[in-house]
């Protein structure tokens, strides 16, 4: 019975308050308690619309209720982090790093006392503080002729624009100090009197000509990694010159840090359920971050958030611990992702590690470090980490991140991640989320499967009801043997008829309900 997914068939919940729009009386769905429950079972069950909270899994009716939740997947393999994703992993890297935003004012302080430099080396040209020999110039424009960009101009900056609004009114010539030919050589004026005209500086003003162009960080940086492999030995020539045009991937940016940081940063993987001794070692402090994080975040009272009630919500799971030749070393069952930041618990991942994905139940963290987006950070590491395990279980090669919700802008960041799929409430088939961003637009349900003639290949057949496990006093019958030992009053037929529907014939065929 211990490996088998016994549960029980709650009828429809009407009329509940959502947790989305908080309306009082608008969210519907139909729940399972899971007494316990296989991976695989679970992933079918969610290949269908339902989601777990604790043991209680919930399926909402889309059709009916305020906030139509779509189930939601990305495929881990193929995600690519967009612009902001990117920098979030940067903010990351630099705060271990030990950089803070001191540092970023005293490069900015440092950037602008450069071109104030080149400013001043500029005004050498047009103002007469020194030598009476230069005369003052109106309106001039310094040009290159094309007016194109001068690549040896200094570092990869633009020409530095000058404003000459109070420079005396002259004629347009300029009288040279003896030398200066040499260094200006030519300047042509481009000015109408009485407006304000943008200086630049002229192609052969920039740095020696004899000397290579300074390089940008990026070809700098590229160039050191490559001296230091072939300092070891590596053959350089063999690599490829198209390598440095590549798109970085997640896991490059993951592993940029450098050796020495200033913080250390550990993710440790521990069961919940059953409790391992990682996790019974380190549950107050996961308590605790969790009290601050729903306090802070999200209002919650103290009472709201007391141990009892967070151990329900996500410490306790029905998903039974399994192992696998082809699974993962840490088998399949319900985990914590415990972010470990210089021996102190930062943020907690809830995940259940299943035969076709990681789930991401939830993520909370310390809101201390909320101008971190740990959030977004905690989303990209479970992608990463999910991308790790395929290479252990090629059938995992997807990231569930819970329910998408078109109607709530909060949770439209989910479509973020890229390329996304969304579950089909008819069909139960999945389809790239762009497509179905046009027809939620247009309404909050809709049937997100283009195909007029598809259907949902899982539906029970007639007959198909005989064949579901019945728990009944201690054993277990199938229901064509059940109803022959029960009164016709208590088998609850439609009920059973509409509990086949949702959970479909082939996992209604596993689990064993409870009478």
């Amino acid at each position: 019975m211990m490996s088998l997914s016994i549960i029980e068939y709650y009828a429809e919940h009407e009329r509940y308050k959502c947790g989305y729009c908080k309306k009082p009386d608008t969210s519907y769905s139909h729940g399972i308690w899971a007494h316990t429950m296989t991976v695989s079972d679970y992933q079918d069950l969610i290949d269908r619309g339902w989601r777990r909270s604790g043991k209680y899994c919930y399926k909402p009716t889309l059709d009916v209720t305020c906030c139509p939740s779509y189930t939601i997947r990305c495929k881990a393999l193929d995600f690519k982090a967009t612009k902001s994703q990117k920098k979030i992993l940067k903010r990351i890297n630099k705060y271990l790093s030990g950089e803070t935003e001191q540092d970023k004012d005293d490069r900015r302080m440092s950037t602008s006392q450069s071109y104030e430099q080149i400013e001043n080396l500029g005004e050498q040209f047009i103002t007469p503080k020194q030598d009476p020999q230069i005369i003052n110039v109106h309106n001039v424009t310094f040009t290159s002729g094309n007016n194109e960009q001068d690549d040896s101009a200094i570092g990869d900056t633009s020409p530095i624009p000058y404003m000459c609004d109070d420079v005396p009114e002259t004629s347009g010539d300029l009288m040279m100090e003896k030398g200066d030919e040499a260094s200006l050589k030519m300047l042509q004026t481009d000015c109408v009197p009485g407006t304000s005209k943008v200086l630049s500086v002229k192609n052969d003003m920039g740095p020696d000509p004899n000397k290579a162009p300074c390089k940008k960080a990026k070809l700098l940086r590229r160039e050191r990694r490559l001296q230091k492999l072939k300092d070891k030995g590596v053959d350089i020539t063999t690599l490829s010159d198209t390598n440095k045009n590549k798109e970085k991937q997640i896991e490059d940016f993951i592993n940029e840090l450098p050796e020495n940081v200033k913080h250390k940063l550990e993710i440790k993987l521990v069961r919940t359920t059953p409790p391992s001794g990682e996790w019974l070692a380190t549950a107050k402090q996961t308590h605790d971050v969790y009290v601050k994080y729903q306090m802070k975040v999200h209002g919650d009272t103290l009472e709201k958030c007391s141990e009892p009630k967070f151990k329900e919500f996500l410490v306790h799971s029905p998903l039974l611990e399994e192992h696998s030749e082809v699974g993962p070393p840490s088998g399949y069952g319900s985990f914590h992702q415990q972010y470990w930041l210089d021996g102190k618990i930062l943020a907690v991942g809830v995940i259940d590690i299943l035969p076709k994905c990681v789930s991401s139940v939830y993520f909370f963290y310390d809101p201390d470090y909320m101008h971190l987006n740990l959030g977004t950070y905690g989303a990209l590491r479970e992608i990463a980490f999910t991308r790790n395990l395929h290479t252990l279980c090629p059938e995992l090669k997807y990231y569930y991140l819970g329910f998408y919700i078109h109607s709530c802008c909060k949770m439209r960041y989910k479509g973020n991640f890229h390329p996304s799929d969304l579950l089909c409430p008819e069909t139960y088939k999945w389809f790239p989320i762009e497509n179905c961003l046009p027809k939620l637009d247009r309404s909050p349900y809709s049937r997100l499967d283009p195909d007029i003639d598809s259907v949902d290949e899982n539906f029970p057949k007639q007959g198909d009801i005989n064949y579901i496990p019945i728990h009944y006093k201690g054993s277990v019958l199938l229901y064509k043997v059940y109803k022959k030992k029960v009164s016709k009053s208590r088998r609850n037929s439609e009920q059973l008829d509409e509990y086949l529907k949702l959970v479909g014939a082939k996992t209604a065929k596993k689990l064993v309900l409870v009478r």
